[in-house]
């Protein structure tokens, strides 16, 4: 499953639904190798080291530092820094909201990870990002027609999002519905996916 974080370009999934390595990750923290992981740990440090040098309600401090976290899944730790962050009245509540919630998402903890989600749809019913990890964690928690249901609210928002189209599709897949699985692969295909375009030549020509 592609999964989604706007703040960050890297990003890991934990799978807990036996067919979810067929999705794809986007967007999500991925550590791909252990100088990530030791920029990544080196980051907390300087921002530790540093914490003298700024003021004790600086969102930004924390937000960063809970995004460093969660790039290293210490997502107990990322938690805690998006809680302090939420705290400080943060300009993007939304995508505090959504970056916890993912963190949950990623200890196991989907009932949370999709409160998280909802709080941020409540202030924002247009937050597609928000629809998206949303969607993650109702799969993870074998929600498959949520899942659909907020992949479509995402393509909605914004019709080009291949990742929407081709996760969506794999979910479809998931149910036994390969016509539309294979409608979506080919929507994707169209937007550019190369990987919906090898999904689509393997189960629908």
């Amino acid at each position: 499953m592609k999964l989604l974080n706007t703040a960050i370009a890297l990003g890991v999934g934990v799978a807990t639904t036996a067919s979810l390595f067929v999705l794809k990750v986007h967007k999500d923290i991925v550590v791909a190798s252990t100088a990530v992981v030791a920029g990544a740990g080196l980051m907390i440090a300087l921002r530790d080291k540093n914490i003298q040098n700024k003021k004790i309600n600086d969102y930004e401090y924390f937000f960063n530092r809970a995004q460093d976290k969660f790039e290293v899944a210490n997502y107990e730790g990322a938690i805690l820094d998006y809680n302090k962050a939420l705290e400080l009245s943060p300009t993007e509540i939304c995508l505090v909201y959504s970056m916890r919630g993912n963190a949950k998402r990623n200890l196991g903890d989907f009932y949370g990870a999709i409160s998280d989600q909802n709080i941020a749809l409540e202030l924002d019913p247009l937050y597609a990002d928000a629809f998206f990890n949303r969607s993650s964690a109702k799969f993870k928690m074998g929600d498959f027609a949520g899942a659909i249901d907020d992949y479509s609210q995402v393509i909605k928002i914004n019709p080009k999002d291949t990742d929407a189209f081709f996760n969506r599709a794999n979910v479809k897949k998931e149910i036994g519905d390969m016509k539309a699985a294979c409608e979506d692969w080919r929507k994707a295909v169209d937007l550019g996916d190369e990987e919906a375009a090898k999904l689509l030549q393997e189960n629908c020509e």
